[in-house]
């Protein structure tokens, strides 16, 4: 056990509303927070999917981490007094760890899923985690971001409950050279690209019966699919709403039509 030095607590502190950060010493990393995330981020370094650079937690719970975590991992104490001064809230949780953001997956991985959640722009950092848990729930198999808030950052992973290193998500400026090379990767199978759209034309989720491979893709939240990515879609899907109700919230719809394609 080492109590924290400077270098040691930097990751750590006053977190309200941090992200990411780099530090000379160590890869770039992002922060869990809470039992739960904690143990499964131990669990992935166990089996060499995840970096956990250290570990910290009020000192009375020590020892039950010190039983728990990796030989090269550090785990850190602080009295809870000062824990809370640390990352700049009353942490109720007891545990924090500091982990290394994994690699991105290559484009050539990404080609070859035979499902993908395409997002060119989500604005809401709760609904980015929100989505990327159910795409991790339901098995999707990989994503493809565009704009939008830190995938690492606290908030986000929180959200996603570790999703976030569970299932292949690439960020890049370039989603339709992505989707040109996953099309390109699909011989003898049908592939479809499929936008949201509330227009007559569009077919019912409830008639939709997606394609062997498909990438969905989700607009933003306030303004849907643009213009753009509506002509780029090969096949448009809607939600039917009852009376009075016009629209759901993009995790929400993305929740519907992620099971769609598994069911």
């Amino acid at each position: 056990m080492f109590m924290c030095s400077l270098s040691d607590m930097e990751a750590y502190r006053q977190l309200h509303g941090a992200s990411t950060g780099h530090n000379s010493a160590i890869p770039p990393w992002f922060i869990c927070e809470g039992r739960f995330l904690v143990e499964d981020a131990i669990n992935a370094t166990k089996q060499g999917r995840l970096q956990i650079i250290s570990i910290l937690c009020d000192s009375k719970q020590a020892e039950e981490w010190e039983s728990k975590i990796p030989p090269d991992v550090r785990l850190l104490t602080l009295d809870s007094d000062e824990l809370n001064e640390l990352v700049g809230f009353q942490f109720h949780r007891g545990t924090l760890c500091c982990c290394a953001v994994p690699d991105s997956p290559g484009v050539d991985m990404v080609a070859q899923s035979m499902s993908l959640l395409v997002l060119p722009q989500i604005d809401n950092v709760d609904n980015l985690g929100q989505l990327s848990r159910t795409a991790a729930a339901l098995g999707i198999d990989a994503m493809i971001l565009g704009k939008g808030p830190n995938l690492f950052s606290r908030r986000c992973v929180r959200t996603s409950m570790g999703a976030v290193w569970k299932i292949p998500i690439l960020r890049t400026e370039n989603i339709e050279q992505v989707l040109d090379a996953w099309i390109e990767n699909s011989p003898g199978l049908k592939s479809e690209i499929v936008g949201t759209a509330d227009t007559p034309d569009a077919e019912s989720v409830l008639q939709w019966q997606p394609a062997q491979r498909t990438a969905l893709v989700l607009g933003s939240e306030s303004r849907g699919v643009d213009s753009y990515w509506h002509h780029k879609c090969t096949k448009h899907v809607r939600i039917p709403m009852a009376e009075q109700m016009d629209s759901l919230n993009v995790s929400a719809a993305g929740a519907i039509l992620m099971g769609k394609l598994v069911i």
